[in-house]
């Protein structure tokens, strides 16, 4: 995996907003190659006039299309400097969004936080945890044409959402505005929403999300699958696809890569001389 410096601009914008946009994060054959891959798996949905939204997590990692995405070096290096070497895909997921009505905003957009750890603690003191990494793969110039909305800063808040009554959004709503090959990171505090999709066409992203080790995977990746821990070659791939199933297990691969290029955190000490 090549290094891509997390500058201290990009440190401090994901810091205070909790999301972050890093352009042209793949390039235009990678979206075509992910796209062609994205609509075969959709092709049923696609076909469906009914439907009109479907997140898949099935079968991705598991088709080698996607294999560029699991360590790709414009993300995932910086994945790495933001949470520490410690780390495994946690979820995958494509998600289509046909075209909709300009009346489908709902009253309750559904705004939540990721991992469900303010299910089990509250809200207040949540850490980071997880990282999500949002490949757009078709254009989202314009607002509600499908992108992910996010509540700027929502990730500092002690406290659930405040919207005002009678609105879909809290004031703090950002709509994303990249373009095909853009790559959007948010963290699992901050609180986000499926915008409506009021284009013409089909809004197409691929979502590949990262954690901590000891943060149990979605059921998709649970058990790893074997063959395609043995279809890649490279270990920092290895790890990130759960072949260290053991969490106690030091996260070699990604230690000696960040250790190389000067990332690597510093240990913590569980006891000092008082």
């Amino acid at each position: 995996m090549d290094f891509f410096q997390l500058t201290e601009a990009q440190r401090h914008d994901f810091d205070r907003d909790g999301f972050l946009v890093i352009p042209q994060a793949i390039d235009a054959e990678t979206v075509i190659r992910l796209t062609e891959a994205g609509d075969r798996l959709m092709a049923s949905f696609m076909a469906n006039p009914e439907s009109t939204y479907l997140q898949r997590r099935d079968g991705i990692v598991q088709d080698a299309a996607f294999d560029s995405l699991v360590s790709n070096s414009a993300t995932v290096s910086r994945v790495v400097q933001l949470l520490s070497p410690n780390i495994h895909l946690h979820t995958a997921s494509l998600i289509y969004k046909k075209p909709q009505p300009s009346d489908t905003t709902p009253p309750d957009r559904g705004w939540h936080r990721d991992i469900g750890i303010a299910e089990d603690l509250g809200h207040s003191g949540l850490p980071r945890v997880g990282i999500k990494v949002c490949y757009c793969l078709t254009d989202f110039l314009k607002p509600n044409s499908g992108m992910t909305l996010m509540a700027r800063g929502s990730h500092l808040s002690p406290e659930p959402l405040a919207i005002r009554k009678g609105e879909p959004d809290p004031p703090t709503v950002v709509d994303p505005c990249v373009r095909a090959g853009d790559a959007v990171f948010f963290e699992n505090r901050t609180f986000h929403t499926a915008a409506p999709n009021l284009s013409d066409s089909t809004s197409k992203v691929i979502i590949y999300g990262y954690a901590y080790r000891w943060m149990k995977v979605d059921f998709n990746l649970d058990p790893p699958d074997e063959r395609v821990i043995a279809r890649v070659s490279s270990d920092i791939d290895k790890q990130l696809l759960g072949a260290y199933r053991n969490v106690d297990t030091p996260p070699q691969a990604l230690i000696d890569w960040a250790e190389h290029h000067g990332v690597n955190p510093e240990g913590i000490s569980w006891v000092v001389e008082a």
